[in-house]
């Protein structure tokens, strides 16, 4: 599909096989600016997937992944791939078991991605 630009899956359990799924589809989609993933079950490898899509997707601009049990572990896999990602704009983390870690690990971030905003 090269016209969807919004998707949310929002408090669907697709859990890390289902976000496996989609990444792969959102992998070479040059449409999407918005992937609402709340409330999903993602833990860490759900991440990992998630920032395989971070590395190659350059029109998503918005990443909303609240609610998500991907702890500092699965924020660390995230940070990396958007210190490389210059189109996303923000991305949404509240509720996700972060812990200072976390917080240090988004702090390194931001010091070299001057378009995110969290």
């Amino acid at each position: 599909n090269h016209t969807l630009q919004v998707l949310n899956m929002s408090n669907n359990l697709i859990s890390d096989d289902g976000m496996a799924a989609i990444s792969e589809a959102l992998m070479h989609n040059t449409s999407l600016t918005m992937l609402r993933v709340e409330e999903c079950g993602l833990s860490v490898k759900g991440a990992v997937y998630i920032s395989q899509l971070l590395n190659v997707n350059i029109t998503l601009q918005v990443l909303y992944m609240s609610d998500n049990p991907i702890s500092d572990d699965g924020m660390a896999v995230i940070s990396e791939a958007l210190k490389h990602n210059t189109s996303l704009t923000m991305l949404r983390v509240e509720e996700c078991g972060l812990s200072v870690k976390g917080a240090v690990y988004i702090s390194q971030l931001l010091n070299v991605n001057h378009t995110l905003q969290v």
